[in-house]
């Protein structure tokens, strides 16, 4: 029993490994410019490198923006932004959020200034219930902009 559980935990962290380094070549995405004055920012944060469930985090969360939140992003009010951290000129964002895989990062801009952020790692536990994942993603940028208001 004991060389089963270690095989199995042998595979188990090879395939979470393999998952957070990546499995397919990703695509270049939008570089990050400076955000509006005022703003809350849905961040992707990723690298070249992107597993399938990598590529469902960014999907999902472009599209429960892009569902509950046309009139905020028209307006500018938010901004959901893509962002590679295998760039060196995104490299600071590693540490800046304390980022230790991919990522989905709220972040609340006032006057020019970040004011606070949240890394909503929930986005792993949500992967597999694409409703509960679109609703974590509006609950949790609702809050931040209702602080704009």
């Amino acid at each position: 029993m004991g060389k089963r559980f270690l095989s199995f935990l042998f595979i188990f962290f090879s395939i979470i490994s393999f998952c957070l380094t990546g499995c397919a070549s990703a695509k270049d995405t939008s570089e990050v410019n400076n955000s509006p004055e005022n703003c809350a920012m849905v961040y992707y944060f990723h690298g070249n490198f992107r597993c399938s469930n990598c590529y469902r985090i960014e999907q999902y969360t472009k599209e429960a923006i892009e569902q509950y939140f046309n009139n905020e992003l028209s307006s500018g009010k938010l901004i959901f932004k893509p962002v590679n951290t295998d760039k060196k000129q995104n490299q600071h964002f590693l540490t800046d959020y304390q980022l230790y895989t991919r990522s989905v990062v709220v972040s609340l801009v006032k006057d020019g200034k970040e004011i606070k952020y949240e890394n909503l790692v929930g986005v792993w536990d949500y992967l597999r219930d694409e409703t509960q994942f679109f609703n974590y993603i509006r609950d949790e940028v609702n809050k931040y902009l209702k602080e704009l208001e």
